[in-house]
């Protein structure tokens, strides 16, 4: 929905006010620091409007408000300026105008900035769709439990579980198709698996009890990427400065999201559809975790077959003027760099 130019500047004075102190924002936060010139009973019916609209989330403890995940949302597509400190992009532009400094140097200098700017962590997912298969390796969890690891040339790990009945035939099976993989796989690229997978289901019909389970829990399971992903993980300390994060649970759960392979997938198709730097809050990208959370992320073309893809992740309280400056700027900075190669 349209808010009024009013309604708006209410809703982005309740928000920077709330990522500034992490407390819910009343009436006379808002007069006090913000719109002085507005009166107590305008700003407070205002706020009422924002709440029924599902903008604005009462407190427990207090008369004030705080964001909800739609008026973040309102405020990232309709209200958000991307700006920065002078000092911050000081520091980056001085990291970019090195000569004879790799992408990977630039990128660890600039994020270790970035990290102490915004006291929080990131995440560099490298997308590589040339690297080759390794290696297979199967340990054995126990009786019903599997785990096969695909190593890549790029050092990637890929760890599946394979649950299975307590039946022989079924660990047999998986070993003789973990067998067939390393004869058969080992050195392939990545993006030719598909077709050497279709070549290889024969030899493996002949040679396992069952094959339906075969395919379905370990073939297609195992294969289910067309490029590998590697996370590099920065600014991990940062993460007990967040208010949201003194809870052992909420900490517990963030650290999963962070070594979640699937969430950084996910979050890799829909920016190679999109191109633009994008916040991704509790929706159908990121659904596996809570309304706490969110993750601004960009894609970066390093060359034809290898990305680089940025990603913040904290409380939905972030500060998204200044994380949406960092991104697009390592983007275009970065991408510039490789064209003037």
């Amino acid at each position: 929905m349209d808010l009024t130019n009013r309604q708006k500047l209410i809703l982005k004075a309740i928000v920077e006010e709330h990522v500034r102190t992490a407390k819910p924002v009343s009436s006379n936060d808002i007069i006090k620091k913000y719109l002085p010139k507005i009166s107590s009973a305008t700003i407070r019916n205002e706020m009422m409007f924002l709440e029924k609209k599902m903008f604005l989330e009462k407190a427990h403890v207090s008369s004030g408000r705080i964001p909800s995940i739609s008026c973040y949302k309102y405020y990232e597509k309709t209200i958000l300026e991307p700006k920065i400190e002078n000092n911050i992009k000081d520091k980056l532009e001085k990291i970019f105008m090195q000569r004879y400094v790799s992408i990977d140097a630039i990128i660890d200098q600039s994020v270790s900035i970035i990290n102490e700017s915004l006291k929080l962590p990131s995440v560099v997912t490298i997308t590589n769709s040339k690297c080759f298969l390794k290696r297979f390796d199967l340990i054995e969890i126990d009786k019903k439990t599997v785990l096969i690891i695909l190593v890549t040339s790029d050092g990637a790990i890929n760890k599946n579980i394979i649950h299975f009945e307590d039946n022989g035939k079924y660990l047999d099976d998986i070993c003789t198709c973990v067998r067939i993989f390393n004869d058969r796989l080992v050195n392939t690229k990545v993006e030719d698996i598909c077709k050497k997978i279709d070549s290889i289901k024969e030899i493996i019909r002949k040679m396992v009890h069952e094959y339906e389970f075969c395919i379905k829990k370990i073939i297609e399971k195992i294969f289910d990427f067309k490029q590998t992903y590697k996370n590099n993980l920065y600014g991990i300390k940062w993460l007990p400065a967040c208010p949201e994060f003194q809870d052992s649970k909420k900490m517990k759960k963030i650290l999963e999201i962070l070594e979640d392979t699937n969430v950084w997938k996910h979050i890799s198709y829909s920016l190679l559809k999109t191109g633009n730097t994008t916040i991704f809050f509790n929706d159908d990208e990121t659904k596996n975790f809570s309304n706490n959370f969110a993750i601004a992320s960009t894609m970066i073309n390093t060359d034809n077959d290898e990305k680089r893809q940025l990603s913040i992740i904290g409380p939905t309280r972030m500060d998204y003027p200044k994380i949406k400056w960092l991104l697009d700027f390592m983007k275009k900075e970065i991408e510039k760099k490789i064209n003037n190669k």
